[in-house]
């Protein structure tokens, strides 16, 4: 289903003060492994030296509960999705910056420059096209994801609410 991972992604900030062991503010970061899509962790933001940057390693969960049933599958299935619209998207990106053999031939000829260039264009044109719309995709997955996250912790609430009565 999907393939092993160690991805990350650094979305929020540090707005509980906690501190890493180089005693600076941890940073937010989402992991987006397996056993653990969409879970939060603190981490060290490392610091500048004459090399790139230094780290202290510093890990410390930001979610608890590791996310698990139809919740963590869904994140899985998100996750990959998003990760396809990705590559598809450089791919896309590749054939724009990439010069094709027609531009190659037109540079030749000159008297077919115009025409050749003006389907060049368009072809750019619509592979534009198709990138706003993967991207947009991408950005409609991101939200179903959290409006999904977000409906069941408020199911969990209510069911632990009414459990109470």
């Amino acid at each position: 289903m999907a393939q092993s991972s160690s991805s990350s992604t650094m979305e929020y900030k540090n707005d509980y003060g906690v501190l890493c062991n180089c005693k600076r503010a941890a940073k937010i970061v989402k992991a987006w492994t397996n056993d653990n899509p969409g879970r939060r962790f603190y981490a060290c933001t490392g610091r500048r030296t004459g090399h790139g940057y230094e780290s202290c390693n510093f890990f410390r969960w930001y979610d608890v509960e590791k996310p698990h049933g139809w919740q963590h599958l869904a994140l899985l299935e998100a996750r990959d999705v998003i990760r396809d619209l990705k590559e598809e998207i450089m791919k896309f990106k590749k054939v724009e910056r990439e010069p094709s053999r027609e531009i190659e031939h037109v540079i030749e000829n000159p008297s077919h420059l115009e025409d050749e260039l003006m389907k060049t264009r368009q072809e750019c044109e619509a592979l534009k096209g198709e990138v706003l719309v993967l991207t947009e995709r991408s950005t409609i997955y991101c939200n179903v994801l959290l409006s999904s996250t977000i409906g069941f912790t408020v199911a969990l609430g209510v069911i632990f609410a009414m459990s109470k009565l």
